[in-house]
């Protein structure tokens, strides 16, 4: 319960502070580089002893990793983009509601009880997800492309999710942990630091310290949410369809809640139909 209930923090940090980037003007790039750069050391540090036993590149696993990096990528782009344009509340919605794609996965895979609760629950989610990417009326963000976002937030966290479980049901154990997570961010930092490097010959910027210290910050919270999940996956008995309903509807709530009042960020009438209709879902996923 403490690895689920870590991962849930950290990942409603995450949400949080891309919230916050556009207010303090922070260069979204530059701190996502910053930030897999610090999960590359904290993941070092923690099996610098192992990897010289155990290379990565010797691993079973290896390929997966660099697909998980890509995908880490991916995720982060858009969440930053979707909190930026549609807010946190669209965000974490569509995210988390992406618990749908790894737990069908889970019944078909890794033989987790099939219920018609459960599958009930999963229509119920795919149901939140529509009502999450309205937009007001009054919404300056018109384009197919903006309203597509969440949708594509949903599919991104959802694949990202399946594969996580994948890896650890199948490759990894007690001492690898740290290893894998390490590895995926490690191309997550290669993929986002060439994009950097090629935005910067083509724009002619310069980073400032606030990209940097919000990259530093968001590595930490970016690390805990990514190992505490794997680890609470790892936990004998606990089924995955189980514990990725209960990580998403509680960062739904605790992101919505805490944006509310730190950003004073409207909830509009529909997402609270989507968060409730959401709630219930897990809820039902879970039974």
């Amino acid at each position: 319960m403490l690895f689920l209930s870590l991962s849930i923090l950290f990942s409603t940090l995450n949400h949080l502070l891309f919230k916050a980037f556009p207010r303090f003007r922070i260069e979204v790039i530059t701190a996502l580089v910053v930030n897999y750069g610090v999960c590359v050391i904290i993941g070092y540090s923690s099996t610098f002893q192992i990897l010289i036993d155990q290379p990565i590149h010797h691993q079973d696993w290896f390929i997966y990793s660099i697909i998980q990096g890509a995908l880490l990528v991916t995720c982060l782009f858009l969440i930053a983009w979707t909190t930026e344009k549609q807010g946190v509340t669209v965000a974490s919605l569509a995210s988390r509601l992406s618990v749908a794609l790894p737990t069908i996965a889970a019944f078909f895979l890794y033989g987790d009880l099939v219920t018609m609760a459960k599958i009930f629950g999963i229509i119920m989610a795919l149901a939140a997800i529509f009502l999450n990417s309205i937009k007001p009326k009054n919404s300056l963000h018109t384009s197919a492309v903006i309203s597509f976002l969440p949708i594509s937030l949903f599919i991104g966290f959802g694949l990202h999710s399946a594969l996580m479980k994948h890896v650890q049901y199948s490759y990894l154990g007690d001492t690898t942990y740290h290893s894998y997570v390490m590895s995926s961010f490690l191309f997550a930092f290669l993929i986002s630091g060439a994009i950097l490097i090629w935005r910067k010959l083509k724009e002619n910027r310069k980073s400032n310290w606030k990209d940097i210290v919000a990259g530093l910050v968001l590595g930490c919270s970016n690390y805990g949410s990514v190992y505490f999940l794997i680890r609470a996956l790892g936990i004998p008995g606990w089924e995955s369809s189980t514990i990725f309903p209960t990580q998403s509807v509680a960062i739904i709530i605790f992101s919505s809640l805490s944006a509310w009042q730190l950003f004073k960020e409207e909830i509009r009438k529909h997402l609270i139909i989507a968060i409730f209709i959401g709630t219930l879902s897990i809820i039902l996923v879970n039974l």
